[in-house]
């Protein structure tokens, strides 16, 4: 099965339902992710940026679905994706909410990838992890366990975040990711020069 082109995954999102502010979010993710992504492999990473692009526009795939069904929406995702989208992108669909510590210490995977750079996206605006797990506290956090749970979580994040600047000569709160806006690069795919338009997804449902 071949890798889906960007505009094939948005196609994707369209026919799933997806509403447009959480396709815009998965396109600034997947900015976000082919920033680092290409300049990690400057640095001797060899990081396959199609399935980074790929991952990275698919990974909420099953959000919508989920706030209206319940369940995982990483999951969910994924199962969506069977049949429609190589087993590498569901596989790391389904790994976009997790991180376990052995992880950071481990050679960078396009999977990790996708997952830091979710976790610098408010929305569609790149902000810090901090600022990222605040909002998600105060928007999800149900319990005074929950809260502590999360707060793991974004310690683990920004272990995870020392280790990919390590190899980069940029730091996580530089203009260079901080200014960075699905305005200003839209169309730099993984090839450079792919175009894409969110502003339709959520407009076509399956029947």
């Amino acid at each position: 099965m071949l890798m889906p082109s960007r505009s094939e995954c948005i196609t994707i999102l369209e026919t799933f339902g997806t509403p447009s502010h959480i396709c815009r979010h998965s396109l600034m993710v997947t900015e976000v992710a082919l920033f680092l992504g290409k300049r990690l492999n400057g640095n001797g990473s060899k990081l396959d940026l199609k399935l980074v692009e790929a991952a990275a526009l698919l990974h909420d795939v099953g959000k919508q679905q989920s706030l209206e069904r319940g369940g995982d929406h990483a999951l969910l995702g994924a199962q969506m994706l069977e049949g429609i989208a190589p087993p590498a992108v569901a596989a790391i669909v389904s790994e976009h909410v997790w991180l376990e510590p052995s992880q950071i210490a481990a050679p960078l995977t396009e999977s990790v990838l996708v997952n830091y750079s979710d976790k610098r996206v408010k929305h569609e605006q790149v902000v810090s992890v901090e600022d990222r797990y605040h909002d998600l506290i105060a928007r999800y956090a149900k319990s005074l366990t929950h809260r502590q749970r999360l707060l793991e979580k974004l310690t683990l994040y920004l272990e995870l975040e020392k280790q990919i600047f390590s190899h980069l000569n940029i730091a996580p709160l530089d203009v260079e990711i901080m200014g960075l806006t699905i305005d200003d690069l839209r169309g730099a795919g993984s090839d450079g020069n792919q175009e894409t338009d969110c502003s339709a997804a959520g407009g076509r449902q399956i029947g």
